[in-house]
């Protein structure tokens, strides 16, 4: 059998164990497409009241705008502090012993007394069924973060508008860490509860959140995962309650004062966190309270602007269901081998390349281990773990150094459709539960940034691809273009590692190409494709061609392994929609090697001239 004939048949099995694997996420995605806009209760009120408008008309022009869920919170002794709700909370003093304690009351004036009454009593285990204040030997200022009563108001809004409930239960005060659950099975008695998730620093009862978790399957009311989270105690919860999970998206107040969010960059933050990562709770706050002449119109027009943009991508405004309970995800032996076999044929490939024996044996060898390793990728996580972060990198080299062959340009697609089907291999594995989840952290992602550019800086000295070999450069005095050239990539390359996260920092001329690419394109393809990797590959062939710069064209050999890199890990965020993946890539490709073609015009029809003018030689 001849090489050709072998590659064929091994890439046609690793497609077809990847589409195997690959084709429940593909069915559960194209299913997923109801979106719900919530709204904070507390936060419409006043904003009602400021315009002059009652709750309930407030809420149902919510409601006609798009809105289909509503958040309420417990109440904490901070808010009842601050006249929210329907009790009162005071301190008392005893000068004789010299203690001081906390008498939290219902208003007589309340129309739900009695039940509020009785709530309070449950929320802090007391048995009397007396309806005078409720005296606790605590200092209040124990009690300013600490779950009180729910908010009976937004409780009876969301009831009567129709509005499904999104519940934050608050921490316990001390010993009363299973309170918080308690109170959540009886306000769901009473007002059925759609979704919850623990409000405060910490999950009540932690590091013992199995109460929650347990009250979540009891009652079966889904928890939201609320994205980028710093809550403590909130990894355990999701994982215990999973698959009862719901990803939620929002912006607190603090973030939009303190990275300056407009509203409208706010809203298109919102559309991509449920297009590209299929965040299905999208929560839209107000702006923040010292913000001047906000409205409840400009709120509702917000709201409605939303809307729009969620339906004009195909998404309906109606409450969704947690997409993986009943559908609970797991990997096979066939997606397991698929992996195996990209990560020892990678391997392979690059020990080849940097002089190995590459005979029959060797590959005998290779195949027989490529077995092992799928056993023991699909029976020990650990070594599923190990075997992600080593392949999405390995992948990232094989097909850099492919489209670097020969130096021609074509090769560029050859080595696009190799890493797309390695990394359809990759994502088939890793398309589980927990993963989609985030329950589980893919382990390859900062690798596959650095891993790459250094492998093929070490393959091209060890062939000699560069005119100098390691032990000759660091021989001679440096070159101030080589040192410059390091320092950028260095910076470079650190850049590229703290923004690699969902909400890094961008410069604002990047913000506006990105937001002018992704009204184009529909899908935005990612930066590092579009500017580093595909015009690295061209802009490298003509320089090879014309045989300019020999001492600096490892600069982009670089930026194609960069560009690589970018592909690959678009397969790790197994978040994304796979069909999206493919049309960012396929944008990507197209938009790149037009970038690369202007970029290649400027080097020969401007830089090239300009410099023949300072120096009458170029080498």
């Amino acid at each position: 059998m001849s090489r050709k004939i072998f590659a064929c048949v091994f890439f046609l099995a690793v497609t077809a164990c990847a589409f195997y694997g690959l084709c429940p996420r593909v069915k559960l995605e194209a299913e997923n497409n109801n979106v719900a806009i919530m709204a904070d209760y507390r936060e419409i009120s006043t904003l009602a009241k400021n315009s002059g408008l009652s709750v309930d008309d407030a809420i149902a022009v919510l409601i006609r705008n798009g809105v289909t869920g509503m958040m309420v919170s417990e109440l904490t002794g901070d808010n009842i502090e601050h006249g929210v709700g329907q009790a009162e909370i005071k301190t008392i003093r005893d000068p004789e012993r010299g203690t001081e304690g906390t008498a939290i009351s219902i208003s007589q004036a309340s129309p739900h007394n009695e039940l509020l009454n009785k709530w309070l009593r449950i929320r802090f285990a007391l048995s009397d069924d007396s309806t005078g204040p409720v005296i606790l030997p605590m200092p209040t200022n124990m009690l300013r973060n600490s779950g009180i009563i729910p908010d009976i108001d937004g409780l009876e809004a969301a009831k009567r508008s129709g509005l499904h409930i999104f519940y934050r239960p608050a921490p316990s005060p001390g010993h009363l860490s299973e309170r918080a659950s308690v109170m959540l099975r009886e306000v769901n008695a009473k007002y059925p509860v759609s979704l919850f998730s623990p409000s405060g620093e910490y999950v009540s009862g932690y590091p013992d959140v199995s109460k929650m978790s347990r009250a979540a399957h009891e009652l079966h009311i889904p928890v939201a995962a609320i994205e980028f989270s710093r809550q403590v105690g909130e990894a355990q919860l999701n994982a215990q309650s999973s698959p009862l999970l719901m990803p939620l998206h929002s912006v607190t107040n603090e973030e939009m004062t303190a990275r300056r969010i407009s509203r409208s960059a706010l809203r298109d933050r919102l559309i991509r966190a449920a297009v590209e990562r299929s965040v299905r709770l999208l929560l839209l706050r107000t702006a923040p309270p010292n913000t001047s002449n906000f409205l409840f119109q400009d709120f509702a027009e917000e709201v409605r602007l939303l809307g729009e943009g969620l339906k004009s991508r195909g998404y309906n405004l109606v409450w969704p269901e947690p997409v993986f309970y009943g559908a609970d995800l797991h990997a096979s032996i066939f997606t397991a081998w698929a992996l195996s076999a990209v990560l020892m044929f990678c391997l392979w490939r690059y020990l080849v390349r940097m002089g190995m024996n590459g005979n029959r044996t060797c590959g005998i060898i290779f195949a027989c281990a490529d077995i092992v390793l799928a056993l023991g990728i699909f029976f020990v996580p650990s070594a599923a773990r190990l075997a992600g972060a080593l392949t999405a990198p390995l992948i990232a080299v094989e097909a850099s150094l492919l489209a670097m062959d020969s130096n021609r340009s074509r090769n560029i697609l050859v080595s696009f459709v190799f890493a797309v089907v390695c990394g359809l291999a990759l994502a088939s594995y890793f398309s589980t539960t927990r993963y989609m989840l985030r329950l589980a952290t893919f382990s390859g992602v900062k690798l596959t940034l650095i891993l790459p550019p250094v492998l093929v800086l070490l393959h091209d000295l060890k062939r000699r691809i560069h005119p100098e070999g390691l032990t000759e450069i660091l021989s001679r005095p440096p070159l101030w273009g080589e040192l410059v050239l390091i320092g950028t990539l260095l910076v470079g390359v650190g850049l590229i590692i703290f923004r690699s996260g969902n909400v890094a920092f961008i410069p604002g001329f990047e913000a506006v190409i990105r937001n002018t690419l992704e009204r184009v394109l529909i899908l935005r393809p990612r930066t590092r494709e579009v500017f580093i990797g595909y015009p690295s590959v061209l802009l490298l062939c003509y320089l090879v061609r014309n045989k300019l710069f020999a001492h600096y064209r490892e600069i982009f050999r670089i930026g194609v392994a960069l560009g690589f890199s970018s592909v690959v890990n678009s397969f790790c965020h197994f978040h994304t929609p796979l069909m999206l993946i493919l049309l960012r890539e396929f944008n990507g490709l197209w938009t790149g090697l037009i970038v690369g073609l202007i970029a290649v015009c400027l080097v020969k029809f401007v830089v090239i001239p300009l410099l023949r003018l300072i120096r009458p030689v170029i080498s």
